[in-house]
């Protein structure tokens, strides 16, 4: 049986990302260690509708590229204004997320990065 894989590319920091439909892509900045990345990946493995049998726990983390991506279960979507909200009350700044839902097309949202407040 030939399987057919929906994905699509886009580049992050210069590392070319592959983005498999059911999977959201998130560029995050502030992460330095693979402390943030294990605190990270615990969160967002805790939302609802990730696909735990994927990556670690449904989440895999680049702290050297700054981005996380989190697998979705097969007809579900994760709430990704949750996992927003989660990643920014962990001390970090979500910069764009990536959604490749139907596997032809990537979608992009993009958000301010925030000036350091004095």
């Amino acid at each position: 049986m030939l399987g057919l894989v929906s994905a699509q590319t886009v580049v992050l920091n210069d590392k070319t990302i592959t983005i498999l439909k059911d999977e959201v892509v998130l560029e995050v900045s502030g992460l330095v260690c693979s402390f943030c990345a294990t605190g990270l990946q615990g969160g967002l493995s805790s939302l609802k509708y990730v696909d735990g049998k994927k990556y670690k726990n449904g989440v895999f983390v680049n702290v050297e590229y700054q981005y996380a991506v989190i697998a979705e279960m097969i007809d579900h979507d994760i709430n990704v204004d949750e996992a927003i909200t989660m990643i920014t009350k962990s001390g970090y700044e979500v910069l764009s997320v990536y959604t490749n839902r139907t596997g032809e097309k990537i979608e992009v949202r993009r958000f301010e990065a925030k000036k350091d407040e004095k």
